[in-house]
């Protein structure tokens, strides 16, 4: 008969277990240290947003670049609290960022905005990225954890800054032009090559009606009311 080789944990006095658990205990305090002063002394602002609550958590960064610490945000509430520190031209990022995870399960969502510390009146220019933190139990986004760089000192020359919007504008065309329906998107694919509202028909075997209709809600979507404009957006997104 053979027998059972008993285990470290049974073969330990309870002396010898409390020391390797003291042992385990401030091994584990040390990379909670260290894990903290790394997430508070990285050169970004680090938050957690909760989709409906705003702004539930932040690293020091966070408090030390915009003036608000954690509980000031939380007595503001997270809208008035972007709504403060972020440029009035600019609402539209925090906005666009919350409809994107409402809507959207995508795993990044980025943009370039300005905001400013509340004891200045400068504002400086941010790049920002989001990405699903938390999800309910119905899979949907619920928290999504941000993070938000300065640009103002990583930037040499203004040429840079330049070519920085450029590129959050072209992400942004895109994901507009990534809203429309597959039809929308063909008819916008004609109006960029030059097409009539007939031959669009024509070609597509639809009413000269039906393309109208599309070209208003295609406008609707992409916030456009012209032509000129709509096709510059489009090219912009890569389509035509």
């Amino acid at each position: 008969m053979t027998q059972s080789i008993p285990d470290k944990e049974t073969t330990m006095s309870a002396e010898e277990r409390i020391s390797e658990l003291e042992k385990e205990l401030s091994e584990l305090q040390q990379k909670c240290t260290f894990l903290e002063r790394v997430v508070n002394e990285v050169p970004a602002s680090i938050y957690i947003s909760d989709l409906e609550a705003g702004v539930i958590w932040c690293n020091r960064t966070n408090e030390e670049t915009l003036g608000y610490t954690l509980e000031e945000i939380k007595e503001l509430g997270g809208i008035e609290y972007m709504y403060r520190i972020v440029h009035p031209d600019d609402h539209t990022v925090p906005d666009n960022s919350i409809d994107h995870y409402q809507n959207f399960n995508g795993t990044e969502y980025g943009g370039v905005f300005r905001a400013k510390h509340k004891e200045q009146k400068e504002y400086k220019w941010f790049i920002g990225w989001a990405r699903p933190f938390q999800k309910n139990g119905e899979g949907k986004v619920k928290e999504i954890l941000c993070v938000d760089v300065d640009m103002s000192p990583q930037m040499n020359t203004g040429e840079q800054l330049v070519q920085a919007l450029r590129d959050n504008l072209k992400e942004k065309n895109k994901l507009l032009v990534k809203s429309l329906r597959k039809r929308e998107v063909e008819v916008l694919s004609l109006i960029c090559r030059g097409m009539s509202t007939k031959g669009i028909a024509e070609k597509l075997f639809i009413s000269a009606n039906t393309v109208s209709t599309h070209r208003k809600n295609i406008q609707q979507k992409l916030g456009t009311t012209n032509v000129a404009d709509l096709v510059s957006l489009a090219k912009e997104a890569g389509l035509g």
